[in-house]
C-alpha cells in the first residue's frame, strides 16, 4: 500500500502543477513553476554527473519539468528508439504482425547468439534488430514519413530506409526533445491503436532490455524503450545509451528521456528508473 501510494503521490502532483498556466499570473500558477524548480534542484543534485543527459516531460501537455541536455535541439542518432513507429508504419499495411526467426549476428541482431522464434510483444522488449529489419523491409518508405513527421519526427531516406526503421543506422537522427516529445504524443495515442507497442514496452521494463527500470521501481510499472547509438560526445566514447519511460505504465502522465555518455541502453536504463524512484522520494 506504501508503494502505491508513493507512486499516486508524483503522479497527483506532476498533474496538479502541470495543469496550472506558467504565464499565469494568479497565486494558483505558482505550484507549477515550484513543482518544475523541485524537480530540476533534485534531479540535479542527484545526478549531477556531466555524462547524464536528461529531458522530462509532461506526457499530457508536452511541457518540460525538468532538463539538462546542451543542444537538446540538434539532431543526433538514437539508434533503438524507433523502433516503436517502425510497428506503427507496419501496421497501416499489415493486419499482423509476423513471427520471426533470429538468428543473431548473420541477422544483424546485437545478440550474437539471436533471440530464436520472437513475436512483437517480445521484440520490442529484447529490442531485436532481426525482427525490426523484417518489418521495416514490408513497409513503403512513403509510408513510414507518414508516421514520423505525424509524430513530428524526420523522414527516413529511401537509401536506407530499412536499415534506419530497424535503429541501426546513424544517418536518421532527429533532436531529443523532437523524440521525447514524438513519445508523449504516443503516450495519448488510442490503447487499442499502441496496445501491442505498450505491451513491449511494459515487458522490456519488466524483463526486456530496460529491465533494470523496474530493479529501481519494485513494485510499479512502467513502460520503457532502450536504445544504444553511435556517441556524438567530444571526447567521443564506444557509444551512447538511452532509455525512454512513460510513467505509470497504465496512464503516463511522465515521459523521460535519459542519456549516459559510454554506456549501453540497458545500462541506461538503470539511470532513468532511479531518477523516477528519486522524485518519488523528494515528494513524500
Amino acid at each position: 500500500m506504501e508503494v502505491v501510494s508513493r507512486a499516486a503521490s508524483i503522479v497527483a502532483l506532476i498533474v496538479m502543477a502541470l495543469s496550472l498556466s506558467p504565464s499565469a499570473s494568479t497565486p494558483e500558477a505558482e505550484p507549477s513553476s515550484l513543482f518544475a524548480q523541485a524537480a530540476q534542484s533534485t534531479l540535479d543534485r542527484d545526478f549531477p554527473s556531466e555524462s547524464i543527459s536528461y529531458l522530462l516531460l509532461d506526457a499530457q501537455s508536452g511541457s518540460v519539468i525538468a532538463e539538462r541536455w546542451p543542444g537538446a535541439d540538434i539532431p543526433i542518432p538514437v539508434g533503438s528508439l524507433i523502433k516503436p513507429f517502425t510497428v506503427l508504419a507496419y501496421a497501416q499495411t499489415h493486419a499482423q504482425f509476423p513471427a520471426v526467426v533470429c538468428s543473431g549476428q548473420r541477422d544483424s541482431c546485437w545478440l550474437p547468439r539471436g533471440h530464436g522464434r520472437i513475436t512483437l510483444t517480445e521484440a520490442i522488449a529484447q529490442s531485436c534488430n532481426a525482427y525490426f529489419l523484417r518489418l521495416a523491409r514490408e513497409v513503403p518508405v512513403d509510408r513510414a514519413n507518414a508516421v514520423l513527421m505525424s509524430f513530428g519526427l524526420p523522414p527516413v531516406s529511401i537509401a536506407d530506409k530499412s536499415v534506419a526503421l530497424a535503429g541501426l543506422s546513424s544517418d536518421w537522427r532527429v533532436s531529443p526533445l523532437s523524440l521525447v516529445r514524438a513519445y508523449a504524443t504516443l503516450a495519448r495515442e488510442s490503447r487499442e491503436r499502441a496496445a501491442q507497442i505498450f505491451s513491449g514496452m511494459r515487458a522490456s521494463a519488466k524483463a526486456g532490455t530496460g529491465r533494470a527500470v523496474s530493479l529501481s521501481l519494485p513494485g510499479r510499472d512502467a513502460l520503457a524503450k532502450t536504445g544504444t547509438a553511435r556517441c556524438t560526445h567530444t571526447p567521443r566514447g564506444a557509444a551512447d545509451g538511452f532509455t525512454i519511460v512513460l510513467y505509470p505504465a497504465d496512464d503516463p502522465r511522465i515521459v523521460l528521456l535519459a542519456r549516459v555518455h559510454g554506456v549501453t541502453g540497458a545500462t541506461t536504463a538503470a539511470t532513468a528508473g532511479q531518477m523516477i524512484r528519486t522524485l518519488e522520494a523528494g515528494q513524500q
